[in-house]
């Protein structure tokens, strides 16, 4: 699917771009271009801390119950009006935090526009990044800078320097990075660390727009997009009926079978019963039904084929083919054999 970068700006109009051209005009004029595509909101870095923490549990529901906690520190407000996103990262845990206030007002804003964006990530983690250098930028009255995978803010220009200061000596030796590019959309270099190499590239406002990795996205939980949070239930709710019907015709069939086997045990007990007694001289059973019609027609050829065992052998033979069939009394009368069943 076809992708789209939004850029939404600190006085609620947006900037895009459509192939080479970059546009920049009202949320709502970038609306029409967001039909059959992904769209990625880019939001203002200074609404959002990126942080990372040192979390001990590999749980996502551990993680992200203990992590408002691990950052109440760098918050400056209580975390339970705080938006928590988050991803795992060089055995740490990177997040993003932003005051849910703030993500309805964007989210606010997108509704009446006429869109709704499949992620929102701050535009500071957009700045192109590679391992062992910083992105600096500079437009207008705002600095931008990304340290890492999942690092970075964004800040007014004029606090740049002191900014980039403290975050170059809360690194290590080893961590520092060897080379700081720079991006100048306009105005000149702030003070900058003078044991780093400066990349000095100037660029056109928008430019160094790129995808942001999506491991951190805001648009989750209770901000999760509608096609995500509602399109997902009917699948859902239908893969578990499935496996309801699945599981109940498997309970039913091993409940007939249960059933089935139970009969055909009492159903054998009687038929074992029935020969004993009728051919009490033959102690194995191989074939039931064929012992007795041989046993019934010796004894026929034995009489000559008159009199009672004229009459039980024609009445039983026909009741040797019923299943179940069983014996329970036997009279002969005047000729008349009746049969008790």
């Amino acid at each position: 699917m076809d992708s789209l970068l939004i850029q939404l700006l600190a006085d609620g109009r947006a900037r895009w771009r459509e192939g080479l051209l970059l546009r920049e005009g009202a949320l709502a004029e970038a609306s029409p271009r967001t039909r059959g595509r992904h769209v990625t909101l880019l939001v203002p870095g200074e609404s959002v801390l990126l942080a990372r923490a040192g979390i001990p549990s590999r749980s996502s529901a551990e993680i992200a119950r203990a992590l408002p906690y691990a950052l109440e520190d760098w918050l400056l407000q209580a975390p339970e009006t705080q938006h928590f996103a988050w991803t795992r990262d060089a055995g740490q845990v990177a997040a993003a935090v932003v005051a849910q206030q703030t993500m309805e007002g964007w989210l606010a804003a997108c509704t009446a526009a006429g869109l709704e964006p499949d992620a929102i990530v701050p535009d500071v983690l957009a700045l192109p990044w590679r391992d062992g250098q910083w992105t600096l930028l500079l437009e207008g009255t705002r600095a931008l800078l990304r340290s890492g995978p999942f690092d970075g803010f964004a800040c007014a220009r004029a606090l740049a320097p002191a900014l980039i200061d403290a975050a170059w000596q809360r690194c290590t030796a080893d961590a520092r990075p060897q080379a700081l590019r720079v991006l100048r959309v306009d105005g000149a270099l702030p003070a900058l660390p003078a044991d780093v190499e400066v990349l000095e590239e100037p660029i056109t406002a928008g430019a160094w727009m790129q995808a942001p990795p999506l491991g951190i996205d805001l648009r989750g939980g209770r901000f999760a997009a509608r096609h995500r949070r509602g399109g997902a239930a009917p699948w859902r709710a239908l893969a578990a009926a499935l496996a309801l019907a699945v599981i109940s015709a498997l309970a039913l069939a091993a409940t007939r079978y249960l059933i089935l086997g139970r009969e055909q045990a009492l159903l054998q007990a009687s038929i074992d019963t029935l020969f004993h007694r009728v051919l009490p001289d033959q102690h194995r059973i191989v074939d039931a039904r064929a012992q007795m019609v041989e046993a019934l027609a010796g004894a026929r050829r034995k009489s000559g084929g008159a009199g009672t065992l004229d009459l039980l052998a024609q009445a039983t033979l026909p009741l040797t083919a019923v299943p179940g069939a069983r014996l329970t009394r036997v009279v002969y009368r005047d000729g008349t054999l009746e049969l008790g069943l």
